[in-house]
């Protein structure tokens, strides 16, 4: 029985129809056979033996940034890249060319690559960490049943599209007149078990929903290191954990005592947001300010990258008293807009496959897309020391509405009203 992989047809990848349903109430079944059957069909997880998938995935040379005499990374024109591939296809083109550098983060000299990379801001992908692959493994159905819905301390919201687009929203306090007749693009709904969420996301898969189906997009969040430590000292451990919720504890590369080389800033940081999407879900483009690790722990995302220097041509909703602040009014996933709204921007296309980590600098625009089922939790580690992209955002949005770099004013701010004055805390 295939319940979720994905076969060859034709030189691209497509979700079968699942022929015949398990039981709702038994989830260790339909876990450990969604498991097989992954294992066997879908090439979108890794696998340390064979990256490429048996060749359905191609990557560049693995090489020192310095070695990109025509700079890096190479872009393309944006609405290229969206012709090519729409954002409304889920379906992978194979094979599938990757441009950004991917190093093996269990190799040392490809690591050391890595933070030369990371250092420089520029966007790359690792794969084979073994802490992420411990939370692929532990995080199926039953798990995250039991932890979401029946475990205190799990708090969770589920936002609802009439179609698979997300805009980012934020109510905000004495919003200017000229916003009065603003309408939320999405849907806050409450009283929905994780579990019945899971089922949504499962059968859209099953299906193969269209885009202009409902959609429902679940998010969840930790609070900041700073703050979980500072609380930690209170917290009696139970059955072994360390912390109170469950992403600390299985997430530990993104929950550390000190700076790693996932977490650059502790005092910075702003906790670990997981996004867990259904097929076809769209995050509108949008800029956040932190530098940010991205973590795929189930299924496949596309992202769409597009450096600082684009945003004055991508329409960035520039007033940061904007409910949707920093995000791009324009529907990248209709050719027509694309075409006239964004052919003087750039970009770059990679598909985050599961057990993967995707390094996107402070500022870079980007677009993301949900191949399938799919979890991805990120941390950001705030402003680059040197500002990189902050001056081009400025001249996108205007100096009033990028805020001044100033952490060390911020370490004097109470954790509870530090986090409040944070807008995007639910981005991407």
């Amino acid at each position: 029985m295939n319940v979720s992989g994905k076969v060859e047809n034709g030189g691209l990848l497509r979700p079968p129809v699942r022929s015949k349903r398990l039981p709702d109430d038994d989830l260790e079944a339909i876990a450990a056979a969604r498991a097989l059957d992954e294992e066997i069909h879908d090439p979108s997880r890794i696998r340390w033996s064979d990256w490429s998938a048996n060749g359905k995935f191609l990557k560049p040379e693995t090489k020192a940034l310095e070695f990109y005499v025509e700079g890096y990374p190479q872009t393309q024109p944006l609405n290229e890249i969206l012709k090519a591939w729409n954002p409304d296809n889920v379906t992978i083109p194979i094979p599938f060319r990757e441009t950004l550098q991917i190093f093996n983060y269990s190799n040392l000299k490809e690591r050391a690559l890595a933070e030369e990379y990371r250092n420089a801001e520029v966007p790359f992908k690792l794969y084979d960490i073994p802490n992420i692959e411990q939370v692929r493994k532990k995080w199926n159905d039953a798990y995250l049943v039991d932890v979401m819905d029946h475990r205190r301390g799990t708090q969770f919201k589920i936002e609802r599209s009439k179609n698979n687009h997300f805009m980012y929203w934020q109510h905000k306090q004495n919003m200017p007149a000229k916003y009065k007749d603003w309408i939320p693009p999405t849907e806050i709904i409450t009283g929905v078990h994780f579990a019945q969420w899971l089922d949504w996301a499962h059968t859209a898969d099953a299906e193969q929903i269209e885009s202009e189906a409902t959609h429902h997009y679940l998010m969840l969040g930790t609070m900041p290191l700073t703050q979980l430590h500072a609380s930690h000292s209170s917290f009696r451990p139970r059955e072994n954990n360390k912390y109170r919720h469950f992403v600390n504890n299985d997430l530990s590369i993104f929950t550390p005592d000190t700076e790693n080389f996932f977490i650059t800033n502790i005092a910075a940081n702003k906790g670990i947001q997981c996004r867990f999407g259904m097929r076809g879900v769209i995050a509108e483009a949008h800029y956040d300010g932190g530098r940010n690790m991205v973590a795929m722990l189930k299924g496949a995302k596309r992202y769409i990258l597009s450096p600082p220097t684009s945003c004055s041509n991508l329409k960035i909703i520039p007033d940061r008293r904007h409910p949707s602040f920093r995000h791009s009014t324009t529907d990248w996933s209709h050719q027509n807009q694309a075409d006239t709204q964004l052919n003087q921007a750039h970009a770059i296309d990679t598909v985050l496959r599961e057990g993967e980590i995707l390094y996107i600098p402070s500022y870079w625009i980007h677009y993301i897309v949900s191949l399938r089922y799919s979890i991805q939790c990120n941390t950001r580690s705030g402003s680059p020391p040197n500002g990189q992209g902050e001056q081009d955002v400025r001249d996108c949005v205007g100096e009033e509405n990028v805020p001044a770099r100033n952490a060390e004013k911020n370490k004097n701010i109470p954790l509870r009203r530090r986090r409040s004055r944070r807008g995007g805390d639910l981005t991407e």
